[in-house]
């Protein structure tokens, strides 16, 4: 009996010590993202080119550099760069990078947006039966099978919307180690990533910086001339979640993934 006991005692202080090391972990990778944007001596005009880069994203071109570079930060951090953030050079470079990584994104999220698109005709299409005053009742039960079926949709959007957001930053980190844009739809080279503890980790602590970027961005906004300081706040807590990101798979052994890749697309002889 008392051995019993000893064992569960010992197995619950081992939980215990391991749940504060991943507390103390992920809060340290925290502290260090928020950091990592104004690390090195070129940071401020870092900072400044890509504020001004997400200052003209509307013209497109400038954003696709803010990919480039993005993916940048997530290869460079990934093989254990993670010092400082690397320049905005090889212009030509960031570009392609940018376009591949703009191209990913949109690939990821296309499920999803058809999803939420069906889910909006599904219930505005019996809501619009319902307003036409259809009178033999058979509209109002149609309307009521729409919405229930058009807000299931609704829900399975959201799902496959979180699902898409979990996996989009492990593709990108697949891409920018391998240098293949298809290892950004390789399911041997993703599965091992986003099962991966440090990833979820790291996932959890990008979306944390991000948010933080988008409410500190909110809060400037609202005394009126500080809107300016928008883009440089979002670009910084971009640039910290692309480093947390690369962090999180720096560990992770890609050559093989790309290997196994390799031979499964060999033609059987």
């Amino acid at each position: 009996m008392s051995d019993n006991l000893s064992e569960s005692a010992i197995a619950a202080s081992t939980d215990q010590h391991w749940d504060t090391v991943e507390a103390v972990t992920e809060y340290t990778m925290f502290e260090d993202a928020l950091r990592y944007p104004w690390n090195g001596e070129n940071k401020l005009e870092t900072l400044l080119i890509g504020g001004l880069l997400v200052l003209l994203g509307v013209f497109l071109i400038p954003i696709l550099f803010v990919y480039g570079y993005l993916i940048r930060v997530v290869r460079q951090t990934a093989v254990g760069n993670a010092v400082e953030p690397p320049a905005f050079s090889d212009w030509g470079d960031l570009l392609v990078d940018g376009v591949v990584g703009f191209v990913i994104s949109l690939v990821y999220f296309l499920v999803p947006a058809i999803v939420v698109s069906v889910g909006t005709l599904l219930f505005v299409v019996p809501v619009t039966v319902v307003g036409s005053g259809a009178g033999d009742g058979s509209g109002g039960f149609f309307a009521a099978g729409g919405v229930l079926v058009g807000l299931t949709v609704v829900a399975l959007s959201l799902l496959l919307t979180v699902a898409a957001a979990y996996l989009l930053p492990a593709a990108v980190a697949a891409f920018a180690r391998t240098g293949r844009s298809g290892a950004a739809f390789s399911v041997s080279t993703l599965r091992p990533i986003v099962t991966d503890k440090e990833y979820a980790t790291a996932w959890v602590v990008a979306v944390a910086v991000t948010l933080l970027a988008q409410i500190l961005g909110g809060a400037v906004s609202a005394t009126g001339i500080g809107v300016v300081l928008v883009p440089f706040i979002s670009f910084y807590g971009n640039v910290s979640g692309a480093y947390a990101i690369g962090r999180g798979v720096s560990n992770l052994d890609f050559e093989s993934a790309t290997e196994d890749d390799a031979a499964a697309s060999q033609p059987a002889v």
